[in-house]
């Protein structure tokens, strides 16, 4: 089951609850912020808030009885994730580069299988104050270049 519908937070007509599994997912595309059925109750009150790091702790907010948190988005291409700029939540988009080979061995597989050839550049990722543009970010480089893997040497 998939709809669209306003989120409580930003009210924009943007938010897309997926029920799959017995979860329930909620992911509004114009604010940035999700909440799953994990995340039911109060900060207070709810086991799985209390697991998160602290600066995620402090961008979450609460709305109809769930912790909002902002998203994190890993694609083959780049990813999307908040981001602390001068004590302010921002969204970073880091693209995926390659690792030049004489680099490789600072990037090994935890498997021990060999070392990574890609990785995600978020040491020049691109800051933006809303989640939206990030997005239109995202969807340009996914048309543009269509997803790439990282694959171990």
């Amino acid at each position: 089951m998939k709809i669209i519908s306003n989120c409580p937070l930003c009210e924009e007509n943007s938010l897309h609850v997926i029920e799959e599994d017995g979860i329930g997912t909620q992911q509004c595309i114009n604010c940035g912020y999700a909440t799953t059925s994990k995340f039911i109750g109060t900060k207070e009150d709810n086991e799985m808030y209390k697991t998160l790091p602290e600066e995620m702790q402090s961008w979450s907010k609460e709305a109809n009885d769930r912790i909002w948190i902002p998203s994190m988005m890993t694609l083959p291409f780049g990813t999307l994730y908040p981001t602390n700029v001068g004590g302010e939540m921002k969204w970073g988009f880091a693209e995926m580069v390659d690792i030049p080979e004489e680099e490789q061995e600072n990037y090994p597989i935890e498997t021990g299988d060999g070392y990574y050839t890609q990785r995600y550049d978020t040491e020049n990722a691109k800051i933006y104050d809303v989640f939206l543009d990030a997005m239109v970010e995202m969807n340009k480089r996914a048309k543009a270049d269509g997803p790439s893997k990282i694959q171990p040497q």
